[in-house]
């Protein structure tokens, strides 16, 4: 990259004279004026954009994997286990040593009644199951019997392999703003590829899981790399492209897992499946550039302007670059920050902790209505292929309505659409189980929660400074992925409480979808503002109105940066 950055701009010594001779008399500009000049969103950032966007359509498929693999078929007992022996049942009753009749067994999920009358019976636990293959031909539920009293395990293996996503959400805002965009997004492509791959095949329960820990956890460095670099590589008009079409390509991932469900249906070669294919992007570390906007912030600007004249070169904005309006790191020390100016003000906290709640309930309904999908009415693969099929036209409705109605009322709207569906969901599928309406409820709540999770994304990334943007946003990361933890539990009352349990999960989803809705209405609108590049570009985020009045009478001056806004 530092030979092809120097080739495109040959006359070096006739740039070093023209950054001198206009450094006086030029005032700085931040990046993204000149990507106003250079172009916001032109051929260059287009191919970049695109190749970020490809492997989002595997780490989608890792988000609702546990889905698939953790399918629980429908299931019968094979062995009755007692105290003294174990007895082989079948279906065409072959055990003839036994002295019951064979019309007196009862088969059950989990046990065996044997007995002539309801006075003189014995119920017997399963010891091995036989399962039903109409959906899958194996899943990881089959295969190490993770039914009846085990049947918690396969939640609590959900639980700790999300976890790695949660621990990737805390760790990868550090590690982003410490190392770069470049070094994240590459490193936990390779990774994740080689540790998915082994995960097919793990020895047992415990290889499997940690495997899936370690999975989740770079794939998540690879879904906010990918996502801040394409937003941080675009101008401020561009930056709801940037945000709302790498939700298509997720999308198009959840679609193509339905598919490979469908077309493999065994639990092993679909995670191979879903995990090999990552190897076709390890060329990634010499075509993808590091972000321009994360080189300024740490001061790294020779780097920063080669990667400009590039973009500006692919864009044929060459003649119009002025390299000079950036600040040179011989001049001033760009400003650092650390996690904890995130909490300078209680204007601070109270917004930071109404964006990570937001996540938090964004996830937990999100995915799991995705987790839940086996459990409405209708065919499983069919239902996931429409799932993600809906969040085309709500991705679409995300980005035309974006910057035309800004992010708070397109968030609170996509929530309360959500909330209001998903309500009616289960109430149809409880009382009116009329499969094509409780199925078109659900696709409309999912196509309403979509549209919020799309929104959080930008919106979030545009409350914090480039400094902390990466933090800020794995923070909240960190907290969406505590509400996907809990997503398997909440599922785990459709087995758990009769009569409602079926529909519980729905109306739980609906209630913290239409509460999340009233919270947002205490965050800033940041609809085509510039992305602060420091905490006092927009004041009125991070500060509350006496703490931004007392700047102003203590007489601050504003910097070049604040004034060319």
């Amino acid at each position: 990259m530092q030979t092809l950055t120097s080739c495109l701009f040959n006359p070096l010594h006739l740039f070093t004279q023209t950054f001198e001779s206009f450094k006086e008399s030029t005032p700085t500009m931040q990046l993204d004026d000149i990507l106003k000049v250079i172009g916001e969103f032109g051929p260059y950032q287009k191919r970049i954009y695109f190749l970020l966007c490809l492997p989002i359509l595997f780490v989608s498929m890792f988000d609702i994997l546990n889905a698939y693999l953790m399918y629980n078929p429908t299931h019968v007992c094979a062995t009755i286990a007692s105290p003294f022996q174990i007895k082989e049942i079948s279906s065409d009753y072959s055990d003839k040593s036994s002295s019951v009749n064979p019309d007196q067994y009862e088969y059950g999920e989990c046990s065996v009644t044997i007995g002539n009358n309801s006075s003189n019976t014995t119920l017997n636990a399963c010891s091995s199951w036989s399962y039903d293959k109409t959906v899958f031909t194996s899943t990881y539920v089959s295969e190490y019997n993770l039914v009846c009293d085990h049947a918690l395990t396969a939640a609590y293996i959900q639980v700790v392999m999300h976890s790695g996503s949660m621990t990737g959400s805390f760790v990868e805002g550090f590690l982003l703003d410490r190392f770069g965009r470049k070094l994240a997004l590459c490193g936990g492509i390779t990774l994740a590829m080689v540790v998915g791959t082994c995960a097919a095949f793990s020895p047992n329960i415990y290889v499997f899981t940690v495997l899936g820990y370690i999975q989740s956890l770079f794939c998540s460095f690879v879904f906010s790399a990918a996502f801040v670099l394409g937003l941080e590589l675009v101008g401020p008009s561009k930056r709801r492209w940037a945000g709302i079409l790498v939700n298509f390509f997720y999308s198009a991932g959840l679609m193509l897992l339905s598919g490979f469900g469908y077309a493999i249906r065994d639990w092993q070669y679909i995670q191979i499946a879903c995990s090999l294919p990552l190897a076709l992007f390890i060329f990634y570390w010499w075509i993808i550039p590091e972000s321009p906007r994360w080189l300024i912030s740490q001061g790294r600007y020779k780097e920063a302007h080669a990667i400009i004249r590039t973009i500006a070169k692919y864009n044929k904005c060459e003649d119009k670059l002025f390299l000079n309006q950036l600040t040179d790191d011989d001049d001033e020390e760009p400003e650092r920050f650390k996690i904890w100016h995130l909490f300078s003000s209680w204007s601070n906290i109270v917004r930071c902790v109404i964006i990570w709640v937001n996540w938090m309930v964004i996830y937990i309904t999100y995915f799991g209505f995705s987790l839940n999908a086996a459990n409405l009415s209708g065919n499983f693969y069919l239902n996931h292929l429409l799932a993600g099929l809906v969040e085309f036209p709500a991705n679409a409705v995300a980005f035309v309505l974006l910057d035309r109605i800004g992010r708070k009322k397109l968030f609170i709207l996509g929530m309360v659409i959500g909330g209001l569906c998903l309500l009616l969901t289960g109430v149809f599928e409880h009382f009116w189980p009329v499969e094509i309406i409780s199925i078109s409820f659900a696709m409309v709540g999912k196509f309403g929660i979509t549209i919020g999770y799309a929104v959080v994304y930008v919106w979030s990334a545009e409350l914090f400074p480039t400094g902390l943007r990466s933090t800020g946003l794995g923070l909240g990361c960190m907290f969406g992925d505590l509400g996907y933890i809990f997503a398997p539990y909440v599922l785990q009352l459709t087995r758990r409480v009769p009569g409602y349990g079926r529909v519980l999960p729905l109306f739980l989803f609906a209630v913290l979808a239409l509460g999340v809705s009233f919270l947002t209405l205490l965050l800033p609108e940041t609809t085509m503002e510039s992305l602060p590049e420091t905490m006092q570009i927009h004041p009125e985020k991070f500060e509350s109105p006496k703490d931004s009045s007392q700047r102003r009478i203590s007489g601050d001056k504003l910097t070049v940066e604040e004034s060319l806004l």
